[in-house]
């Protein structure tokens, strides 16, 4: 795993080898995430880091700035693991869209420590921490943003339709999708730990976009960017491709 640098204040701890960065940041994402920054103890943090409490302090300082470390940390890695992964050759909304969630079924997959701190971005308590970050959060949603929305192929789109028309109501018809499965989420109707459940909601949203594609375009969809394997590693399906801290 790649430890992007966050900042020009921690020297001691880019010094050390990549694989105990990688230990302590884990241990730190995962605390934070399960916790909440009130919560989170810098004690449980040292432990699964096998590093003493005192070294924890010597590399970040406090509390405080290790949780900033960790927002700095996720946003360098959005950035570079995530949105510029985004293939976006295409000027298919629909195939760049199904790539983006792709791009972040990976990240689920390969990092789920990654994902479950930026899932805490949604926690109240999280909340003034979280603030001196917006304008970056602000920043990667428009990067995203451009990914999917830049240079579209209107022309894919059914003739007796205005293709910008159809972006609108195809964006309504995913925010509304992704609103009630971050509500459900939330209230913990979708159980990560649940491998059958989560891939079932991975196929229900994959139908979802070929019944978009049968509604608004002129011809059947290409290949699926999409195989059971994804599924089966149970990852939370049908988001946004950077919903929380990384898209509009």
């Amino acid at each position: 795993m790649t430890t992007w640098r966050s900042g020009d204040n921690f020297d001691a701890f880019h010094a050390l080898e990549t694989g105990r960065q990688t230990r302590i940041v884990n241990a730190a994402l995962a605390e934070f995430a399960a916790k909440g920054f009130q919560r989170a103890s810098t004690n449980v943090i040292a432990e699964r880091a096998r590093i003493g409490k005192g070294m924890l302090f010597y590399y970040f300082g406090s509390k405080e700035e290790l949780f900033d470390f960790l927002c700095q940390y996720t946003i360098a890695f959005a950035e570079h693991e995530y949105i510029q992964q985004v293939e976006t050759g295409s000027g298919d909304f629909l195939q760049r869209y199904q790539a983006a969630a792709g791009a972040k079924r990976r990240v689920m997959r390969d990092f789920p420590e990654v994902i479950g701190f930026f899932e805490s971005f949604y926690r109240a308590e999280n909340a003034p921490q979280f603030e001196r970050f917006a304008a970056d959060i602000a920043r990667l949603r428009r990067q995203l943003h451009a990914k999917i929305y830049d240079d579209l192929d209107y022309s894919l789109f059914r003739p007796d339709l205005d293709g910008q028309t159809v972006v609108q109501y195809l964006k309504w018809l995913f925010d509304g999708y992704e609103a009630a499965i971050v509500e459900r989420f939330r209230s913990g109707g979708i159980d990560l730990a649940d491998e059958p459940s989560v891939a079932a909601e991975w196929a229900r949203f994959y139908a979802f976009i070929d019944d978009l594609r049968t509604a608004f375009y002129q011809e059947a969809r290409p290949p699926r960017d999409h195989d059971a394997s994804d599924d089966a590693a149970g990852r939370r399906p049908g988001l946004d491709p950077g919903s929380g801290p990384a898209h509009e």
